[in-house]
Formats: C-alpha cells, structure tokens, sequence
C-alpha cells in the first residue's frame, strides 16, 4: 500500500509583525538537522528513509523537545 504524506501549512511572518508592535518573539527553525533525531527526520524528509507516520509524529515531537 502506498503511503500519501500530508501537507504542511507555514505561517510566516508572524515574528516580524509581533515584534513591531514591541511584543518578543524568537525564531525556532524545525526540524534541527543537527541532532540526531534531526538526522533521522532529515533522512526521511529527503526519501532516504521510509519510516511509519506516527514515528515521524513522535520524532518531530522529540527534536522539539531536544531544544528545551
């Protein structure tokens, strides 16, 4: 059975217009490809690994949690 990705929706800019109006915000760039978790999740996301769905749910949830 062939496996569909799902879509990504990105809203940018955000950032930008929180700060002007003086309110902090930071960037966070996602997934860090320089974790090791973040190498699994890059290897997916260039096709060089075939890993199930909710790995990579649970992956991307991980990288993130690596920044904290």
């Amino acid at each position: 059975m062939a496996c569909k990705r799902g879509a990504l929706i990105v809203l940018e800019g955000v950032d930008k217009a929180l700060q002007q109006s003086g309110r902090p915000a930071e960037m966070m760039r996602f997934p860090d490809r320089t974790t090791t978790i973040g190498k699994l999740i890059s290897a997916y996301l260039e096709k060089k690994s075939d890993l199930e769905d909710h790995t990579v749910h649970l992956l991307f949830s991980a990288n993130r949690w690596e920044l904290v």
